[in-house]
Order: C-alpha cells, then sequence, then structure tokens
C-alpha cells in the first residue's frame, strides 16, 4: 500500500504534480472562504441577525449576475490550452476577451444596485433582516465588476502555472479585509461602526486592491513580452465567441445553480430567524471544508486543458484520478474533526449570542454538521471530474447535470417540504446531501 502510493507521488501525472499546482490555488480558495468565515463570524459578535441577514443578501448578488462570473471563469482554461499548445503569443488576446465580459455585466449591475429593496420585500423576510440584506447587497453588487476582471486575470496566471502570484493577491485580499472588518464592523480605530454595510465596504475596497496587484503583475514587462499582456488590448469577435462557445454553458450554470442555491437560501429563512442562522453557520462551516478542494479542481481543469492542448489525453485521465484520490482523503479527515469535534466550528459564532438565541440555534447546527460531512464525501470525486470535464471543454454536460440536479433534488423538494409542512430544517438539508450524492453518480 505505502510503496503503491509512494510510486503514484513520483510519478508522471501523480499526487505531487497534481499538488505543486493545487497547492496555491487551495491557499486562494482557502482563503476566500476563510475571509468569508471571519467576516461573518464578526457580524455574529456585532448582531445575531446581522450574520442571518448576510448571507442570503450575498447570494441574491452573486444569483443576478453570476452568469458574467462563469464566464470569465473559462479563460484559465482557454489560457491553459494555449499554453499547452505552445501558442504563447496568443494567450494575451484570450484574457482580454474575458476582460470585456465586464461591459454587458455593467448593465446588470447598476440598475440592481438601484432597485435592490424592492427584491428584498418580494422576498419577505423579518423586516429587521430586510433591512440589512439590503445595505449589505447594495454595495456588495458593486463588486462584481472588480470580480470579473479579477476572475480573468487569476485564469491567467492558474493557465500559465503560476499560481503562486494568484495566492498572494488573494492572501493580501484576505488580511486587508479582516483589518476593515474589524475597523468598519464595530467602529474600532477611529473608523465609523457600520455593522453590515462595514462589512460589504471592506469586501468591495480589499478586492479592488488585490485585483489591481494582480494588474500590475499581468501588464509588467516580462509577461507583455512572452504573452502578449498588452498588444492584444482590442476587441476578437473571433476569439470572443470562442469564450462564448464554452463559457456560456458555464456561465448559464453558474446562474442557475446560484439562483437554486438562493432559493433554497430563502425558503429556510421563511422558516424561522433561528433556522436561518443556523443555516447560515452550517454553509459557512461547509464553505470552509469545500472550498480548499475547489482550488484543487481548478487545478485539474488548468492541467487537464494543458495535456489536451499538447496531445495527451492518457495523462489527463491519470491526472484526473490523482486529484480524486487527493480530494477524497482530505474529505474523510476533515469529515472526523467536523463529527468527532463541532464545537470547533460551532463556538467562533456563539459567542455573541444570547441565551435564548443560543438555545434555540446550536442544537440545529450540531444536526447539520454531521449533514455536511456526508455531502463533502460525495463532492470528493464530483468537484474533480467536473474540473477534468471543463478542461476537455464539455462545459455543457456539466452544466446541465450541475442544474438538473440542484433544482429537481434540492429546490424542488425544499419548497415541497417549507411550503407544505413549515420545514423542518434538518430534512431540507437532507435534499442537500441528496443533491451531493446525485452529483457524484452523474460524474
Amino acid at each position: 500500500m505505502l510503496l503503491a502510493v509512494k510510486r503514484r507521488w513520483y510519478s508522471p501525472d501523480g499526487y505531487k504534480e497534481v499538488l505543486v499546482l493545487a497547492i496555491p490555488l487551495i491557499i486562494t480558495t482557502g482563503s476566500g472562504s476563510l475571509q468569508s468565515f471571519i467576516d461573518r463570524m464578526f457580524l455574529s459578535w456585532f448582531d445575531s441577525n446581522a450574520l442571518a441577514a448576510t448571507v442570503p443578501a450575498a447570494l441574491v448578488s452573486m444569483t443576478l449576475t453570476a452568469f458574467f462570473l462563469g464566464v470569465a471563469s473559462y479563460v484559465a482554461v482557454f489560457v491553459a490550452q494555449h499554453y499547452g499548445a505552445r501558442e504563447h503569443p496568443r494567450i494575451g488576446g484570450a484574457v482580454w476577451q474575458g476582460f470585456y465580459i465586464l461591459l454587458p455585466a455593467l448593465l446588470f449591475v447598476i440598475p440592481i444596485s438601484i432597485y435592490i429593496e424592492p427584491i428584498f420585500a418580494w422576498i419577505g423576510h423579518d423586516p429587521i433582516l430586510q433591512a440589512m440584506e439590503v445595505s449589505y447587497a447594495r454595495i456588495l453588487i458593486l463588486a462584481i465588476p472588480v470580480i470579473i476582471i479579477s476572475a480573468s486575470v487569476a485564469g491567467f496566471f492558474s493557465g500559465i502555472g503560476r499560481t503562486s502570484v494568484v495566492m498572494w493577491s488573494n492572501l493580501l485580499i484576505t488580511v486587508l479585509n479582516l483589518l476593515l472588518d474589524y475597523g468598519l464592523i464595530f467602529g474600532n480605530w477611529g473608523l465609523p461602526r457600520l455593522g453590515v454595510t462595514g462589512a460589504a465596504l471592506a469586501t468591495v475596497i480589499s478586492l479592488m486592491v488585490g485585483t489591481l496587484v494582480q494588474l500590475w503583475v499581468f501588464f509588467s514587462p516580462g509577461y507583455r513580452e512572452v504573452y502578449n499582456t498588452w498588444a492584444l488590448w482590442r476587441f476578437d469577435w473571433i476569439l470572443f465567441k470562442r469564450l462564448l462557445r464554452f463559457g456560456l454553458p458555464l456561465g448559464l450554470q453558474s446562474q442557475m445553480q446560484m439562483l437554486a442555491w438562493t432559493l433554497f437560501v430563502l425558503l429556510i429563512g421563511k422558516i424561522g430567524v433561528a433556522e436561518l442562522t443556523a443555516h447560515s453557520i452550517a454553509m459557512n462551516v461547509f464553505m470552509i471544508m469545500v472550498m480548499p478542494v475547489a482550488g484543487m479542481s481548478i487545478a485539474v481543469s488548468v492541467l487537464v486543458g494543458q495535456r489536451l492542448g499538447a496531445g495527451n489525453t492518457e495523462s489527463a485521465t491519470r491526472i484526473t484520478y490523482s486529484s480524486i484520490h487527493l480530494a477524497g482523503l482530505f474529505f474523510m479527515l476533515s469529515g472526523l474533526v467536523l463529527i468527532s469535534a463541532p464545537d470547533w466550528f460551532i463556538r467562533p459564532f456563539a459567542s455573541g449570542m444570547t441565551e435564548a438565541t443560543y438555545n434555540a440555534t446550536v442544537p440545529l447546527v450540531e444536526g447539520l454538521l454531521g449533514l455536511v460531512a456526508l455531502f463533502c464525501l460525495f463532492e470528493a470525486v464530483s468537484m474533480m471530474m467536473a474540473g477534468a470535464l471543463k478542461g476537455a471543454g464539455d462545459t455543457l454536460f456539466v452544466a446541465w447535470a450541475s442544474i438538473l440536479c440542484s433544482w429537481l433534488l434540492l429546490v424542488l423538494p425544499t419548497g415541497i417540504l417549507v411550503m407544505g409542512w413549515g420545514g423542518p430544517l434538518f430534512w431540507c438539508w437532507a435534499f442537500f446531501v441528496v443533491n451531493g450524492f446525485a452529483m457524484f453518480l452523474v460524474h
């Protein structure tokens, strides 16, 4: 057994090769989930209602513009395929086409930011939550254009194997966001006490700074010379059309899947504030668990894209299976920690709760964490296979599989449960696990 693991570690397309590219991306996505975790932990200290409000507000904001971000995210595979085929001078133009996704996105972002209040009034959460949701979403949605630029630049660095640039810029974003959160949520260091508004401002400001750093490196002389990062700035309809051909299914998947997740959260919000708070805590724990492996999925997309760009399908297959082994091991170990020591994950959110809120919320969270651990085991395979399929350009299958599973096995049964029987929360999350199992089988 140990000998087989050792051989797989050092062999071509083995564990070591996957991890060399994946670790910076794992740190990148992990830092993003840590950023959200700390952001919402601070908000739970500020006001437990703030925690319940920010999760649906963030999801609604992302749902309204997820399509454009999904299209821009395919830049990484686009770049990887050119890099594998040794077509380095064409790479800069591919990244610029991702930048141009920003223009149609602005046509949606500006009106939505202006008219966001009626959207949350229509959703119908508790009035206290509605005010916080509007304040948070109105500012957060302004970060979408910045995220599109960042996704395109990060796709460039990931596609050429320079994932350390993405890692360090995201660590900068996380540290800056942490400092700004502490200042703007609570009014420390002479800054105004803004609560949920401060949390949203901290997110937008830190994202802008991190993206500017990425652009500074992107336009540095070495990259301009080898990859034409400045010379190919013009809009190229043929290249843009190719990006849309493969990116549109991902954009559609992002839009519909994010909408499904948002409806899932909004339905749970109709059960009660305690249930929504418990869901928000469990969802934050889930993101802490799953986002690092999302980094490995991105790495698999890049590695498979590079191998197929070079015409080596057998190597692409070996890379995929190596990543599945690593993801399965990570989720198995983290799931054991989650089940054996749930207090480690609950305590950061519980310290700011009143006794009544604690008694109503924490028992619900404890019941959900076991379902999180179970879901993650299925996610190990489905995320790696989805990454491989994206790298191969098979984005249409990935999109429809994700859309159908999330709507038929998550939103529909949850809606029937909530509207017909008022919950309960545990069984709504049971369908969350069923959705994960279906994705595991499909991929």
